[in-house]
């Protein structure tokens, strides 16, 4: 399932250029996968309560085209099949003219808070929860 995300690039992300900052667009990817993880009823709070938090291991991306000061965008989020970690793919575009700005994918292993222990698969009932099972 996919889960399209819309923001207005604020003034305060943005350089004297105003172009956004390369590593704002981690802070639009994480409001994203927010919003993903609150279509499954399965939020980060949710996970927390639970005794899980899922720190990002791994992050890839490419940019593309620059976002700018007041510039619509969409985030197109996917959550791959995968039992081992959270793997979101995202694909930033402009919301008016559909033009790729970024690629990018993360990856989000499962931790004990208590213990901090890593485990190297998803407790089921996040998965199912997550359609992913």
């Amino acid at each position: 399932m996919s889960v399209q995300y819309e923001k207005t690039i604020p003034f305060y992300d943005v350089d004297p250029m105003q172009v956004v900052w390369h590593g704002n667009y981690i802070k639009y990817m994480e409001e994203a996968r927010c919003a993903y993880l609150s279509t499954k009823d399965m939020t980060y709070t949710d996970m927390e309560k639970i005794g899980y938090a899922f720190p990002i291991v791994e992050l890839k991306i490419k940019y593309i085209h620059p976002c700018i000061f007041g510039q619509k965008i969409l985030i197109k989020i996917d959550l791959e099949p995968c039992t081992n970690f959270l793997f979101f793919k995202y694909k930033i575009q402009n919301a008016q003219t559909g033009q790729k700005l970024c690629e990018a994918q993360t990856k989000q292993m499962c931790v004990s808070i208590e213990t901090k222990e890593s485990f190297y698969e998803i407790p089921d009932l996040i998965l199912k929860q997550l359609g992913l099972k």
